[in-house]
């Protein structure tokens, strides 16, 4: 059975709406706006649950995105919590709501609801692409798409390897911040474990996961779109946010990061140079 695209994308993006809307409200109560950044993982999986359940779509492709996306998110999620915890809201958003208030209550409000729940939530439609594909194709199974006998172990690996890599690059990090903290690390910059081969492994990790949800479903119909998740998401770490990181490590350690640099490759894990 093939569900209307239409359908499908209005479906998840009600319930998505709904969802960053409630975050919004609840920002707003306790003051946080960074509480968008400690759900913004579990969005993917409770906007596309409901979806799902909505649409009565339970291929074995579909639970399989599912599954790996509340895997993926339950991490994600509870890394941020516990690095937040007991924190006052991040200074990114602290920074903006200094400098949008300065308009106003109304107009901090307005800007918060666009820029910080509408706009991510935009992103999240964007890269969930994938499960709105498996969505659309609610009937496709092995016999009527026989390509996805590969696809789909295939995307499956990729997957497990970018959670992997991102997983153990994350903790690798959080130990060593723990260490400067605890006055234990006596290093300058991270460059041990993985971040020996890269100098962002763990935003490597993150894209493979993309990657991976994306080749699942390539062999449906329209199934090409779903390479805008992907896109995406490693347009982003590797042109926004990895240079923002860069910049403010060589303003911090400006000649320790140069070598750095000179040493070892920016994304892709290779081998140091000598």
């Amino acid at each position: 059975m093939y569900i209307p695209s239409l359908i499908v994308v209005s479906v998840f993006a009600l319930c998505l709406l709904i969802l960053v809307t409630l975050v919004f409200l609840i920002a707003q109560f306790k003051e946080d706006n960074s509480i968008m950044d400690i759900v913004y993982g579990p969005l993917f999986l409770f906007s596309g649950g409901l979806a799902t359940w909505l649409l009565s779509s339970y291929s074995l492709l579909t639970l399989t995105i599912l599954g790996a996306t509340a895997l993926w998110s339950t991490r994600l999620s509870w890394r941020i919590y516990r690095k937040n915890k007991g924190h006052p809201e991040d200074a990114r958003y602290a920074k903006w709501r200094e400098e949008w208030s300065k308009q106003g209550k109304i107009y901090f409000i307005i800007r918060s609801y666009l820029q910080i729940n509408l706009l991510q939530g935009l992103v999240i439609t964007i890269v969930s692409t994938p499960l709105l594909i498996s969505l659309m194709n609610s009937g496709a199974n092995f016999e009527s798409e026989p390509l996805l006998s590969f696809s789909l172990p295939l995307g499956f690996l990729i997957y497990i390897l970018g959670l992997s890599i991102e997983s153990v690059a994350d903790y690798q990090l959080d130990r060593f911040i723990a260490g400067k903290k605890a006055g234990t690390e006596p290093a300058t910059l991270m460059t041990k474990g993985l971040f020996r081969y890269s100098r962002r492994p763990n935003y490597f990790g993150e894209t493979l996961v993309w990657w991976g949800l994306a080749i699942m479903v390539l062999p449906l119909p329209f199934g090409y779109l779903a390479l805008l998740s992907p896109l995406a998401i490693t347009y982003t770490v590797t042109k926004i946010t990895g240079p923002m990181l860069e910049k403010i490590f060589l303003e911090r350690y400006p000649a320790e990061y140069k070598e750095y640099m000179r040493q070892t490759s920016y994304f892709l894990p290779l081998p140091p140079k000598a």
